[in-house]
């Protein structure tokens, strides 16, 4: 690297403290020796200028002070011992002491001027932090206009659907009912399913979308209780409609005496979005499994906090496994069901793994993206007899 005028003595500050004194070290020896055999008697202070120069640059005051202070002591000495009297001649010691007093002014000059380049670096990179504070608060501002840009085609997207479908089967029963003055329950009864079917895609995609918004004002505080998993599924289940439940035969893998320390709507939120995913995007007459153990692989930890993993698993078409990190963020849909039949918000992951992790657990999906090996949704709860102990000796102590 070529270093140009103006640039050394900015780059000699950034030389390791080892060097910068080697420098300080080498330059008053060639100098003091110089100084000594040229000008034994006359006190040129013009070579001895050089070395406090450089050590008031690399040091400041402490190194203009030391510098200096040695400087004057060796040639005290050697004047003295030339003179071979303590009593200078009176010109002499004023020519001296007069250009001590300019090495030291000039030093002072050097010090204040590497004070002024401190200054202006430290400004400089204040200003730079400063900067790159704008400019990432920008790209934030500038993310978030993209994410409610995102949010308002989803939304508008998955409110037209189910609108329009809605629209068009009333527009049909007011026709049937004005022409006939009445509806035949079995040849309109069907009308009047999928228009309420409509009906509920929509109050679950406002649900959501109210959710989401709760999300980032709620404090957390959730009333938990003592849950058997097999009764909360079971309870679920009965939630489920018989369509999907028909399509989809549910087993379920879960012991009656597994039981998790959660709150009851929130683990019904959650299992109730999984197992509505796993009917709505599993092929039809393929299984859906629900399962439920104690985590091995936090039992084999020493005082680890139990907790239960409870399982969804089905045989739809999997997960692509780059797109498995972003599943679980707000208004992410994979991208073959972007333009696919089925609807969704891209919210209902996002807000189970909150709630999930609000109880004390945490959520994943595992699938190899292969059509056929499906996905399995997982997601652990504190385990109800871990939380019974430690409460208990929160109330021993």
């Amino acid at each position: 690297m070529v270093w140009s005028l103006k640039e050394w003595p900015r780059l000699l500050l950034t030389l390791p403290l080892s060097m910068r004194l080697g420098i300080v070290t080498l330059c008053s020896v060639l100098c003091m020796s110089i100084h000594l055999l040229t000008f034994p008697l006359s006190h040129n202070g013009s070579l001895i200028a050089i070395p406090v120069g450089v050590s008031a640059w690399l040091f400041k005051k402490p190194g203009l002070f030391l510098c200096l202070a040695a400087s004057l002591a060796v040639l005290v000495v050697y004047h003295t011992h030339r003179l071979e009297s303590l009593w200078w001649p009176a010109e002499f010691a004023l020519f001296f002491w007069g250009g001590a007093f300019l090495l030291l002014l000039f030093g002072l000059i050097m010090s204040t001027l590497r004070a002024l380049v401190d200054a202006a670096d430290a400004a400089r990179l204040q200003a730079e932090q400063a900067q790159r504070q704008t400019e990432l608060a920008l790209e934030q501002q500038r993310q978030l206009n993209q994410l409610k840009n995102q949010f308002l085609v989803s939304v508008n997207h998955e409110l037209r659907t189910p609108l329009t479908a809605l629209v068009g089967y009333l527009e049909l029963l007011q026709l049937v009912l004005n022409e006939q003055g009445h509806l035949d329950c079995r040849a309109h009864g069907p009308y009047l399913t999928k228009a309420l079917r409509n009906c509920t895609d929509l109050q679950s995609l406002v649900t959501n979308v109210l959710d989401t918004l709760k999300l980032g004002s709620d404090e957390g505080q959730l009333t938990s209780e003592v849950l058997s998993v097999a009764e909360v599924v079971n309870e679920v289940l009965t939630g489920i409609e018989a369509a999907e439940r028909g399509v989809h035969p549910i087993y379920l893998d879960i012991p009656e005496q597994v039981s998790v320390w959660a709150n009851r709507p929130c683990f019904h939120h959650v299992l109730r979005h999984l197992l509505s995913n796993a009917c709505k995007y599993a092929p039809a007459d393929t299984d859906v499994v629900v399962s439920a153990a104690l985590d091995t692989a936090l039992a084999q930890q020493p005082d680890a906090p139990s907790q239960v993993c409870i399982r969804v698993k089905d045989e739809g078409p999997g997960i692509p496994p780059d797109e498995m990190p972003l599943l679980f963020g707000q208004f992410v849909r994979l991208k073959r069901d972007l333009g696919g039949k089925e609807r969704g918000s891209g919210l209902g992951l996002y807000i189970s793994k909150h709630l999930v992790e609000v109880m004390g657990g945490r959520i994943w999906v595992e699938s190899t993206g292969k059509a056929g090996e499906g996905s399995r949704f997982c997601f652990t709860l504190p385990a109800a007899y871990h939380r019974a102990l430690s409460m208990g000796k929160e109330a021993a102590l």
